[in-house]
């Protein structure tokens, strides 16, 4: 296999005026040139210069090879100077997958500095489920994710990143049609509003209020897969929802509706909380921009 050096060497010989204008392009020496070029005639067992008098000067092969290898040599240089800079320089894409509602309140205080700091960066945001999120990941489809638990699939590495409270929350016009449950036996009783059938959300909120296994509750109204929609028909009163606190934080300043504590709160339960994790493959190249973006998101700040 012919040496890349040679090759530039040669071409630095075939458009340089003097071998000593090419070894000073070429940071070398006149001798180098004269022997590195030798060695490529020699590989390739045609002349490419010949003396005529007191001048070098390219033959007939070697012209042909000098202006068949000028173009390829501006696209290798410039791929080289790409890829050089794609390690450098902060910009170009990262796709950035999140679960909806935390990542509308956690991404944009972490994305804008970063955006105003990097102008060539363009970032692309994807909302769908972790788990759908951590395969894209691994497809290669998406660059870090938030993940709602440490990694399932192979070759994910992954770092917490921030820890959700789940609170259950009820409207006034639903506590006053239905009264306020205290017990156990009580809040089981009681109309409820649940993501899916897994009840991610309720399970977790359950076990730190009374203990024991995540019970569903008896009376399901609805499985709403939006914790926006689920939060809406809390606060018309429809059911009892398990929602993150960042989420109802609003509705609870506003009065639109109350968290429901155990035992009317003459006892205070362990906080149910789930942490979430930032992800990213183990095997990706590590770019410019995904080093920036991944340290933003990792980066301390405004709590979700």
């Amino acid at each position: 296999m012919l040496n890349y050096e040679l090759l530039r060497t040669f071409l630095a010989a075939g458009t340089a005026p003097t071998f000593t204008a090419a070894a000073a392009g070429r940071h070398i020496s006149i001798s180098a040139v004269s022997q590195q070029i030798r060695a490529l005639e020699v590989q390739l067992g045609v002349p490419l210069f010949e003396r005529a008098g007191r001048r070098v000067r390219l033959t007939p092969a070697g012209q042909g090879l000098v202006a068949a290898l000028r173009p390829a040599f501006v696209q290798i240089e410039a791929a080289l100077a790409a890829t050089l800079a794609d390690h450098a320089v902060v910009r170009g894409p990262v796709a950035i997958g999140a679960p909806r509602s935390f990542g509308r309140v956690w991404l944009h205080p972490r994305l804008a500095p970063l955006l105003r700091a990097h102008p060539e960066l363009a970032v692309r945001i994807e909302f769908d489920v972790p788990s759908a999120l951590e395969r894209r990941l691994v497809d290669g489809a998406l660059d870090l994710v938030v993940l709602a638990q440490p990694a399932e699939l192979a070759g994910v590495a992954t770092q917490a990143i921030a820890s959700e409270t789940f609170v259950a929350v009820a409207s006034p016009a639903y506590l006053r049609a239905h009264g306020a449950p205290r017990t156990r036996a009580e809040f089981q009783r009681h109309r409820f509003l649940v993501f899916d059938r897994d009840a991610a959300m309720h399970g977790p909120w359950w076990r730190a209020a009374f203990g024991g296994r995540g019970e569903l509750p008896a009376t399901i109204v609805g499985e709403v897969a939006s914790l926006e929609e689920m939060q809406a028909l809390a606060e018309e009163g429809v059911a009892i929802a398990v929602l993150p606190d960042y989420l109802v934080a609003p509705a609870l300043t506003a009065g639109r509706l109350v968290v429901l504590a155990p035992d009317g709160g003459a006892r205070r339960p362990r906080p149910a909380r789930n942490t979430l994790f930032l992800g990213w493959r183990t095997s990706a190249i590590t770019t410019a921009r995904l080093r920036a973006t991944r340290e933003a998101l990792l980066a301390p700040g405004p709590r979700a």
